[in-house]
Protein backbone atom coordinates (compact mmCIF):
# COMPACT_ATOMS: atom_id res chain seq x y z
CA UNK A 1 0.00 0.00 0.00
CA UNK A 2 1.09 3.89 -0.37
CA UNK A 3 1.54 6.58 2.30
CA UNK A 4 -1.55 8.53 2.60
CA UNK A 5 0.74 11.49 3.10
CA UNK A 6 3.90 11.58 0.97
CA UNK A 7 3.00 8.93 -1.37
CA UNK A 8 5.81 6.27 -0.94
CA UNK A 9 5.18 2.29 -1.00
CA UNK A 10 4.88 1.22 2.96
CA UNK A 11 4.33 -2.35 4.28
CA UNK A 12 0.38 -3.18 3.88
CA UNK A 13 -1.78 -2.02 7.07
CA UNK A 14 1.43 -0.50 8.47
CA UNK A 15 0.47 1.76 11.51
CA UNK A 16 2.82 4.71 10.29
CA UNK A 17 4.61 5.33 7.20
CA UNK A 18 8.26 4.52 7.70
CA UNK A 19 9.78 7.32 5.63
CA UNK A 20 7.96 10.16 6.68
CA UNK A 21 6.23 8.92 9.70
CA UNK A 22 2.64 9.79 9.18
CA UNK A 23 -0.62 7.79 11.45
CA UNK A 24 -2.08 5.89 8.11
CA UNK A 25 -5.13 4.62 10.05
CA UNK A 26 -5.97 8.36 11.59
CA UNK A 27 -9.20 9.83 10.76
CA UNK A 28 -7.33 13.00 9.41
CA UNK A 29 -9.50 14.10 5.91
CA UNK A 30 -6.80 14.58 3.28
CA UNK A 31 -8.10 17.72 0.96
CA UNK A 32 -7.67 16.58 -2.54
CA UNK A 33 -5.81 19.57 -4.96
CA UNK A 34 -9.30 20.46 -6.89
CA UNK A 35 -11.33 20.77 -3.16
CA UNK A 36 -8.52 23.22 -1.79
CA UNK A 37 -9.86 26.57 -0.12
CA UNK A 38 -8.10 29.58 -1.56
CA UNK A 39 -6.24 30.00 1.97
CA UNK A 40 -4.62 26.18 1.51
CA UNK A 41 -3.11 27.46 -2.00
CA UNK A 42 -1.64 30.69 -0.61
CA UNK A 43 -0.40 29.34 2.51
CA UNK A 44 1.91 26.39 1.46
CA UNK A 45 2.55 23.72 4.34
CA UNK A 46 6.98 23.86 3.08
CA UNK A 47 7.47 25.92 6.45
CA UNK A 48 11.30 25.84 4.77
CA UNK A 49 10.00 28.26 1.97
CA UNK A 50 8.41 30.72 4.34
CA UNK A 51 11.27 30.75 6.46
CA UNK A 52 13.12 31.72 3.59
CA UNK A 53 10.14 34.21 2.16
CA UNK A 54 9.91 35.92 5.76
CA UNK A 55 13.75 36.09 6.30
CA UNK A 56 14.27 37.75 2.58
CA UNK A 57 11.60 40.12 3.85
CA UNK A 58 13.69 41.23 6.84
CA UNK A 59 16.81 41.08 5.18
CA UNK A 60 15.79 44.02 3.22
CA UNK A 61 16.14 45.88 6.83
CA UNK A 62 18.69 44.04 8.18
CA UNK A 63 21.62 41.86 6.44
CA UNK A 64 22.03 39.13 9.00
CA UNK A 65 18.85 37.34 7.43
CA UNK A 66 20.64 37.33 4.24
CA UNK A 67 22.42 34.21 4.61
CA UNK A 68 19.87 32.46 6.41
CA UNK A 69 16.61 33.61 3.57
CA UNK A 70 19.13 32.24 1.23
CA UNK A 71 19.94 29.13 3.11
CA UNK A 72 16.28 28.30 3.58
CA UNK A 73 15.46 28.86 0.30
CA UNK A 74 17.31 26.15 -1.24
CA UNK A 75 15.84 23.74 1.23
CA UNK A 76 12.65 24.93 0.41
CA UNK A 77 13.29 24.19 -2.80
CA UNK A 78 14.56 20.95 -2.52
CA UNK A 79 11.76 20.39 -0.31
CA UNK A 80 9.22 21.23 -2.50
CA UNK A 81 10.51 19.44 -5.26
CA UNK A 82 10.59 16.26 -3.33
CA UNK A 83 7.01 16.78 -2.03
CA UNK A 84 5.45 18.39 -4.74
CA UNK A 85 2.23 18.67 -2.93
CA UNK A 86 3.99 20.87 -0.58
CA UNK A 87 3.98 23.87 -2.87
CA UNK A 88 5.97 26.77 -1.87
CA UNK A 89 8.35 26.79 -4.63
CA UNK A 90 7.85 30.64 -5.07
CA UNK A 91 8.67 31.91 -1.57
CA UNK A 92 11.58 29.84 -1.73
CA UNK A 93 12.78 31.58 -4.63
CA UNK A 94 11.81 34.88 -3.41
CA UNK A 95 14.06 33.58 -0.36
CA UNK A 96 17.03 33.01 -2.91
CA UNK A 97 16.78 36.01 -4.44
CA UNK A 98 16.18 38.48 -1.63
CA UNK A 99 19.07 36.60 0.28
CA UNK A 100 21.71 36.72 -2.47
CA UNK A 101 20.93 40.82 -3.73
CA UNK A 102 21.00 41.30 0.66
CA UNK A 103 24.25 39.70 0.29
CA UNK A 104 25.76 41.32 -2.70
CA UNK A 105 24.34 44.72 -1.24
CA UNK A 106 25.57 44.31 2.21
CA UNK A 107 29.13 42.92 1.74
CA UNK A 108 30.51 46.71 0.90
CA UNK A 109 28.68 48.16 3.84
CA UNK A 110 30.42 45.08 5.93
CA UNK A 111 33.68 46.57 4.09
CA UNK A 112 33.41 50.16 4.82
CA UNK A 113 32.72 49.66 8.60
CA UNK A 114 35.84 47.29 8.76
CA UNK A 115 38.19 49.85 7.16
CA UNK A 116 37.04 52.66 9.09
CA UNK A 117 37.41 50.40 12.35
CA UNK A 118 40.39 49.35 11.18
CA UNK A 119 41.84 52.37 10.18
CA UNK A 120 40.41 54.95 12.86
CA UNK A 121 38.97 57.20 10.92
Amino acid sequence: MYCRYCGKMIEENAAFCRFCGSGQNSQKVVVKLDQASGLDMLIPSNTMALWAYYLGIFTLVCFIAAIPAFVTGILGVRYANEHPEAKGKVHAWVGIILGALGILLWIPVIGMMIYKAVSGA
